[in-house]
């Protein structure tokens, strides 16, 4: 069985993704361009963050798709 997620929670989840994605990100690219050098794992962590960034932004845009096709259906007689 499924939990109950609250739906400001379910709402949120993928903007948390995204900022914290973003904040990853340039938080690698601002530590390498102030240590002067890229590691593997300032690599990594852009790569992740990136990687967060991209399926946030992707979740948020298939939330918004579905609900505006399921929003036209039950407003559209058979």
């Amino acid at each position: 069985m499924r939990v109950w997620t609250p739906q400001a929670l379910y709402d949120a989840k993928p903007w948390v993704f995204v900022a914290v994605g973003v904040a990853l990100a340039v938080g690698a690219m601002i530590w390498s361009l102030a240590a002067g050098l890229w590691t593997v794992f300032r690599g990594l962590l852009c790569f992740a963050g990136a990687a967060l960034a991209i399926v946030g932004g992707a979740t948020a845009q298939l939330r918004q798709d579905y609900r505006a096709r399921s929003m036209w259906r039950r407003k559209t007689p058979p």
